[in-house]
């Protein structure tokens, strides 16, 4: 299934649209999507990515057994927004279909799309379960695992995964089969091994040799920092879709400039700050609030000149409204500048978020 070359007009220029032949793909809105992270796209941080145009939006990564033991926290982490206008789905890992299964009956109650199964998690206290990446040592495994698991849910199934364990072990082509034979929606890739971590670039040469062979929907991620990066990637690689993660918290807008819509500026920060505030305020205390809205105004700042001096002021302060004033100010001071770049070779949240 490729991508085909159709586009239609925006109000700006043209822009591709996700076109597919069925499945539940067709219902993306379009082809630039919202990659899950560990301890962001929870259910403020989508809905906000929503109204920014990201194509589909995918949960932080939640673990089966601890929905099954009904852990509060981990709950909360499967909150849908009201009113989603794309897809959303909730991405779950756990060492037995049987866990998998049951935490799909409490997702779906929540009223997600679909579920999407971790393959690519590398890290170590989720690895040594047989969970994340640790499932693509054995592809003829995982296609009874993912069977089970399809067989066992009403929610379509969709799965994300990395490139292999190492470079000794490239499974991805063997592990794209077995998704594809166990009746996944799509495959989502992140162009990296378990071994490399975050570090490295992003293989897209595999990516496009993996969909040059795929009989599935294949959706590319790693290294989209802007959105001429994001276009490219989607054209030169052929996937159906790219996912979009760390390239999304320093410039929110990205998901807007790849539909060819206006972009960032720095004024609008301000007013983007307001509204992640109220999405917060419905889903958190004030301390939380306070801690996220911290967060997100210095990703926002970053690459700005003094935003190593504005992060370190942010984080002493007590309170909502020193937050705006801080960041309004230092925003408004920024006005007559370019917005940064997020060159290939900047480091940014290298602790596995993206």
């Amino acid at each position: 299934m490729t991508l085909p070359a159709a586009l239609v007009e925006s109000k700006n220029e043209t822009r591709p649209l996700l076109n597919p032949s069925s499945g539940l793909i067709v219902k993306a809105r379009n082809p630039f999507w919202l990659a899950p992270m560990a301890g962001i796209t929870d259910a403020a941080f989508r809905e906000l990515m929503d109204e920014m145009g990201a194509g589909v939006l995918i949960s932080e990564l939640v673990s089966a057994k601890g929905l099954l033991y009904n852990s509060e926290k981990t709950k909360k982490m499967t909150r849908i927004h009201p009113r989603p206008r794309t897809l959303t789905g909730i991405q779950l890992f756990g060492e037995s279909a049987e866990d998998i299964i049951s935490a799909a009956r409490v997702v779906q109650q929540e009223g997600a799309d679909f579920i999407d199964l971790n393959l690519g998690c590398p890290v170590k206290k989720v690895v040594k379960k047989g969970c994340g990446a640790a499932l693509m040592r054995d592809p003829g495994f995982l296609e009874t695992f993912l069977s089970r698991i399809k067989r066992g849910i009403d929610l379509p199934l969709t799965v994300k995964m990395r490139t292999g364990w190492s470079e000794e072990e490239l499974t991805i082509h063997e592990c794209v089969r077995a998704a594809t034979n166990a009746g996944c929606e799509w495959v989502a890739i992140h162009g990296r091994t378990r071994t490399q971590g975050y570090e490295g670039r992003a293989d897209w040469d595999l990516i496009r040799e993996v969909k040059a062979e795929a009989r599935i929907p294949i959706i590319g991620n790693g290294d989209i920092r802007d959105a001429v990066k994001a276009r490219q990637c989607l054209k030169e690689s052929g996937v159906d879709a790219v996912m979009i993660g760390r390239g999304a918290l320093r410039n929110p807008w990205i998901f807007l400039e790849c539909l060819g819509e206006p972009g960032r500026n720095p004024l609008a920060g301000n007013a983007l700050l307001k509204r992640y505030l109220e999405k917060l305020q419905k889903y958190y205390d004030t301390r939380i609030t306070l801690l996220l809205l911290r967060k997100f105004s210095t990703w926002l700042a970053y690459g700005y000149p003094g935003s190593a001096a504005f992060r370190r002021t942010m984080f002493q302060l007590s309170s909502v409204i020193e937050v705006l004033d801080c960041a309004e100010e230092f925003f408004q001071n920024a006005a007559h500048l370019p917005p940064p770049r997020f060159d290939d070779e900047e480091a940014f949240m290298m602790g596995g978020h993206g």
